[in-house]
């Protein structure tokens, strides 16, 4: 009896459905992966300009100002 309830359209219905949830599933657990891997590219891009900024700013402190506007001749 249960091969006649498995072969019914319902039994069809039923086995599709979980199908469709179970690859959903691993759909969203692979979206998921490359988002995680985006953000932490992004996090990790954040992070250097951050500290190449505070590099540039430090460096651009310890030189002193021209007296004298420089003007480029031609």
């Amino acid at each position: 009896m249960s091969t006649l309830i498995a072969a019914s359209p319902l039994g069809l219905v039923a086995r599709w459905s979980s199908r469709s949830q179970e690859q959903a599933r691993r759909n969203a657990m692979a979206a998921c992966t490359v988002l995680t891997a985006r953000r932490h590219e992004r996090l990790e891009v954040e992070s250097f300009i951050a500290g190449y900024l505070a590099r540039y700013e430090t460096a651009a402190a310890a030189e002193p100002a021209l007296a004298v506007p420089v003007r480029r001749v031609g």
